[in-house]
């Protein structure tokens, strides 16, 4: 029983992680708080200050490296820009 509840509370932890990323993909605003396009993962300038293999990993699909690239550049530029 207690397995059970564990694999379902992750399973609706992986949800909400997906839908998190979705929201952030079709939001028009940038984690920064700038005007972003909808179906990108930021705004032009927090994009063009990431490292080139950075930008590269935002290509991913949801659940394919999206994630951990996302979370990756979200956690670089908050570093660089303070």
């Amino acid at each position: 029983m207690k397995k059970e509840l564990s694999r379902r509370g992750a399973e609706t932890q992986k949800v909400k992680d997906f839908f998190f990323y979705v929201g952030e993909l079709e939001s028009e605003e940038c984690f920064c708080g700038r005007n972003k396009q909808s179906g990108k993962a930021l705004c032009f300038k927090c994009f063009r200050d990431l490292p080139f293999d950075m930008r590269n990993g935002l290509y991913q699909q949801i659940g394919n490296g999206f994630e951990a690239a996302y979370d990756a550049a979200v956690k670089y530029l908050e570093a660089v820009n303070g």
